[in-house]
């Protein structure tokens, strides 16, 4: 399992579905593509990249729409031919000796089967579209043994974007295992097992980065809302520097900073609606719990979200702060409101598990190995 880091959204996919494979009995590994293919810079360049984009929340569409094309796709394959990064990459196959190999970035998509091609190796490639509803340019390539969406809204807009219709097909989304095993609880005896009050609860994800702006804490304190916010996702000193003015200015009001946690599961469960940028991994996390979303970024790679939301009403994309309030207002208030989302959460045209995305893969190595 190869993936990209580029935050968590490529790297949490790639590991659920290692430990699947790992709890079946077979042998599974998972690595960082740039550095497999011997590109340290790449590497540091990707990974600082996308966190100065997501300090410009607003050109990031802009900026990674501009760079996304069937150019720079052809560009990347005929780097990594070079023997520089073929050779390397030719080392850790040796090394590995893989079945098969699953990328869960786009990037891998569109090299991996190049650089295999050069080496003369039949390997077969998969393709997981880890931002669930669409696929950036980059990434369609027939070459691919099979390319993966967890949405037939996904499937579309790959073909859309001139993927083959045989080359592309629905799978279940690789939720980890600690969702898929988990006990539900009721929003109380959550909150009370995690130290929390037990009233209106925004979870605010604050994605592997930990960058995100206060706006919406001091828009939520002057609205006077009931309420208390916790976050979780990583530390940014940024951000902690903006929650500490916050704290200094609005000491009363109910906020909980909790970092990086290993039982999100109970956050979902004590909350009543999560708010964020658009994270594949948060935003299907929230689906598989049943807990309306506010995504406050729309970000290039999640744009086609906000069609989804519209045919299935369990969560909006709203860049405003004034608006998100207004949005958490009517929901706190309204029971129409919460019985339209409960309604809609029951008619979700998805499907969830690392194991079932694993026999998927399963079966289709098997059908490829009789080519």
């Amino acid at each position: 399992m190869l993936y990209v880091d580029a935050g968590k959204g490529h790297y949490i996919p790639a590991k659920a579905l290692a430990d699947s494979f790992i709890r079946a009995g077979h042998e599974a590994t998972v690595d960082n593509l740039l550095l497999v293919l011997g590109s340290k810079f790449w590497n540091i360049m990707t990974k600082y990249s996308w966190r100065a984009m997501l300090h410009v929340p607003r050109l990031e569409p802009l900026l990674t729409n501009s760079v996304d094309s069937r150019f720079n796709a052809y560009l990347m394959k005929r780097v990594v031919e070079m023997d520089k990064y073929k050779n390397v990459f030719s080392a850790w196959l040796e090394k590995e000796r893989p079945d098969f190999i699953v990328s869960t970035n786009f990037i891998g998509g569109a090299v991996i089967p190049a650089v295999l091609d050069k080496l003369h190796l039949n390997i077969p490639v998969y393709q997981y579209l880890a931002d669930v509803f669409d696929t950036p340019r980059i990434g369609v390539n027939n070459k691919l043994d099979m390319m993966y969406a967890p949405s037939d809204l996904g499937v579309s807009n790959a073909m859309k974007r001139g993927q083959s219709p045989e080359k592309v097909s629905v799978c279940p989304f690789p939720i980890q295992y600690k969702f898929e095993s988990y006990n539900p609880k009721s929003k109380e005896a959550a909150r009370k097992e995690l130290g929390l009050e037990n009233k209106f609860t925004i979870l605010l994800s604050l994605g592997g980065e930990g960058i995100g702006s206060s706006a919406l804490l001091y828009k939520l304190a002057e609205a006077g809302l009931d309420c208390q916010v916790v976050t979780i996702g990583g530390r940014s000193g940024s951000t902690d520097r903006n929650f500490a003015r916050f704290r200094k200015r609005y000491p009363e009001f109910s906020l909980y900073q909790k970092g990086f946690v290993d039982n999100v599961p109970d956050y979902l469960s004590a909350c009543d609606i999560q708010i964020g940028k658009a994270g594949a991994n948060s935003v299907m996390e929230s689906i598989f719990m049943k807990r309306p979303f506010i995504i406050t970024q729309v970000l290039y790679p999640f744009e086609a979200s906000l069609d989804f939301l519209r045919t299935y009403p369990i969560g909006w994309g709203e860049n405003d702060t004034n608006c998100q309030v207004e949005i958490i207002k009517e929901y706190m208030e309204s029971k129409t409101l919460r019985d339209t989302v409960e309604t809609a959460f029951q008619n979700l045209p998805l499907s969830f598990g690392a194991d079932k995305f694993r026999e998927v893969l399963i079966k289709q190595i098997q059908k490829d190995a009789v080519k």
